[in-house]
């Protein structure tokens, strides 16, 4: 027994460091070609490098590769797209919530209902407080009183209104023709310019994107809030510049004239202008 260890290491040793050689024969000639010659020891280094390479590639191919979609997901890696789709659904539901909210407040606006009156959309952690006292203390009483005296020197909502819209300088969208003016009996409220095809629509006033989006009657609108609830809405464009968010200063291209809606009947440019939902008319100040 013994004997066949010793044996049996003796020819391993033999093998590792005896050489050999590698030879090409002509089977016709019966000539012989060295192709190679190594050691035992080389040989078996560069089996295991080869071994080594063919299982890291394998790997690469099974783990990063197509094949990877045969293969069983782990928990880890169910649990973490779970993750991911609960967040992207997360955020799709708030950005529906804000375009519902900025749809409600333009819907509202254009239909002539105060902003005091829109409905806010809370959130559902906001906290409900209860058992508030509401019962008017001698402080409450002296200082309505002192407010209601105050306010009979003030000036009346139509003047505030009239001399805060006039303090601005609105810039003209567009150069053209106006064919059809402001007529809120008839529920037009704007102004239809005619002006020559694929001329630039410019903001009349800094502001906010409220609402950039292709409707089948109007076309392409874009709708632009800016401060003192003011807002300008311009239809029929060919193509939109600005999108829902974006800042815009005045004078700054937003679209191009088109005749884009089913209501367009050549290219023009209506535009409105609003004021706590209530429609302007635009020739009262801008020119034309």
């Amino acid at each position: 027994m013994e004997q066949t260890g010793k044996s049996k290491k003796k020819y391993l040793l033999s093998f590792i460091f005896n050489s050999y050689n590698l030879i090409e024969s002509n089977k016709t000639s019966l000539k012989e070609r060295l192709l190679v010659s190594f050691k035992g020891y080389q040989f078996l280094i560069f089996t295991i490098y080869m071994f080594v390479f063919i299982f890291g590639l394998m790997f690469l191919v099974t783990a990063y590769g197509p094949l990877s979609s045969l293969l069983p997901q782990t928990h880890i890696a169910q649990k973490k797209e779970i993750i991911e789709i609960i967040a992207a659904v997360d955020s799709l539901e708030k950005e529906l919530l804000l375009k519902s909210n900025y749809l409600t407040t333009l819907r509202n606006s254009i239909n002539g209902v105060h902003p005091d009156s829109i409905p806010e959309f809370k959130n559902n952690n906001s906290a409900v407080i209860k058992k508030i006292n509401i019962a008017v203390s001698k402080e409450d009483s002296i200082l309505r009183k002192l407010v209601e005296s105050e306010d009979l020197y003030n000036i009346n909502s139509s003047e505030a209104l009239n001399k805060s819209i006039e303090s601005f300088v609105f810039f003209q969208p567009i150069k053209g023709v106006v064919t059809d003016n402001f007529n809120s009996t008839r529920e037009h409220y704007g102004i239809d310019v005619v002006s020559v095809k694929d001329q630039s629509v410019k903001a009349t006033l800094d502001g906010v994107v409220l609402f950039a989006d292709w409707s089948i009657e109007s076309g392409y609108v874009i709708i632009i809030q800016h401060v003192e609830n003011i807002v300008s809405v311009y239809m029929h464009n060919a193509t939109l510049t600005k999108k829902v968010n974006d800042l815009v200063k005045s004078g700054e291209v937003i679209g191009v004239v088109g005749n884009s809606g089913e209501l367009s009947s050549g290219p023009h440019l209506h535009f409105e202008l609003w004021q706590n939902g209530r429609a302007i008319n635009p020739l009262e100040y801008i020119d034309f």
